[in-house]
C-alpha cells in the first residue's frame, strides 16, 4: 500500500492549487436571505467539502440580494423573511428554513434544527425536482432527436440571454430532453455562434447589453438563411404591448419567465418537430 498523503486542495499549500483537478459537477448559486452568521457557516463548510454531492454548490451572500443565484434559502424567522420568501418565489425555487411547522404558511422546508443533516438534501431535491424535473424517460429522450432524410441527430438550441443563471438552468434542463445547447450573452455573440453552426430553434431575451431581443429576432428573420429557424422570445415581460412586439418581430413563441418545464418541452417539441418537416420539405424529402 502507498504511503503517499491525498491532496487535499483546501489545505495545500502555495502553488499547490493548482494541481487541483476541474470540478466538471453542474454548479448552483445559492443566495441566502437573512440566514444568521452561523447557519452561514455551517453552509459553508458542508458546501465546500461535500466533494461526494453529485451537485456542487456556491453561496452567494452580501449585505445586499445576491443579483445571479439559482436557489434561494430564505431564514422564515428572520424579520420579514415570509414577504421574502412569497416574493422570491415568483422566479426562483425558495428553501425556507424554520423552525418548525407553522399552520399558517406549512411545513417550513428545511428545519433549523435538522440544518447539518438535511441542507445537501434539501437543495438536491430542489435541483431534482424544481430545475431540473423529472428524470428523462426514453420518450422524453427521443424527443430530442431531428429526422432528416433517414438519419436521426440530436437537435441543437442556440440560448441568448445575458444571465449566466438563466443560461446554465435552460441548458441543464436541455440535456435531460437529449437536446443540445449553446449559450450566448448578447446578440454580437449570437452572430459568431449561428456563422460556425445550424441551430434548429434560439431562445432570445428581450434585455440584451448590446441589441433588444425584438430587434434581433427582427434580424434574424430577415436573413436568408435563417429565417426558418423558430425564434422563442424567453422574458420576464408580459404586457401586452410586449407581446404585440414580439408577434411583430416575428417570434414564433413568447415564453414568460419563469417558464414552466411543461411549457418549455411542449415549445421545443412543436417547434423542432415543425422546422425539420419543412426542411425536409425543401428538399424533396418526404417526411414519416
Amino acid at each position: 500500500m502507498s504511503d503517499a498523503v491525498p491532496f487535499d486542495p483546501d489545505n495545500a499549500g502555495p502553488g499547490q492549487a493548482d494541481a487541483r483537478p476541474p470540478d466538471a459537477r453542474p454548479t448552483y448559486r445559492v443566495g441566502v436571505f437573512g440566514l444568521g452568521q452561523k447557519f452561514q457557516r455551517i453552509a459553508e463548510i458542508i458546501l465546500r467539502h461535500a466533494r461526494h454531492n453529485r451537485y456542487r454548490y456556491v453561496l452567494a451572500v452580501g449585505p445586499a440580494a445576491p443579483a445571479e443565484f439559482d436557489i434561494a434559502m430564505v431564514d422564515m424567522t428572520a424579520l420579514g423573511g415570509p414577504e421574502v420568501a412569497r416574493t422570491l418565489r415568483a422566479a426562483r425555487p425558495v428553501v425556507r428554513v424554520g423552525r418548525r411547522c407553522d399552520t399558517a404558511r406549512g411545513q417550513d422546508d428545511l428545519l433549523q434544527s435538522g440544518f447539518t443533516m438535511k441542507l445537501l438534501e434539501t437543495l438536491n431535491r430542489v435541483v431534482e425536482d424544481v430545475l431540473l424535473g423529472r428524470p428523462p424517460d426514453g420518450d422524453e429522450q427521443q424527443a430530442g432527436l431531428v429526422d432528416e432524410g433517414g438519419m436521426s441527430r440530436r437537435a441543437r438550441v442556440l440560448i441568448v440571454d445575458d444571465s449566466p443563471t438563466v443560461r446554465r438552468q435552460l441548458m441543464m434542463a436541455l440535456q435531460r430532453m437529449g437536446i443540445e445547447s449553446d449559450g450566448t450573452g448578447s446578440a454580437a455573440q449570437a452572430r459568431s455562434a449561428l456563422a460556425d453552426r445550424r441551430y434548429d430553434l434560439a431562445f432570445v431575451d428581450v434585455m440584451m447589453p448590446d441589441l433588444d431581443g425584438f430587434k434581433f429576432t427582427r434580424e434574424l428573420k430577415r436573413h436568408s438563411s435563417l429565417r426558418a429557424m423558430p425564434v422563442v422570445i424567453l422574458t420576464s415581460r408580459s404586457s401586452p404591448l410586449d407581446l404585440a412586439r414580439g408577434a411583430l418581430a416575428g417570434c414564433n413563441s413568447y415564453l414568460v419567465k419563469p417558464v414552466t418545464l411543461q411549457s418549455l418541452r411542449e415549445t421545443l417539441a412543436r417547434h423542432i418537430r415543425l422546422n425539420a418537416r419543412i426542411a425536409l420539405e425543401r428538399a424533396g424529402l418526404r417526411p414519416t
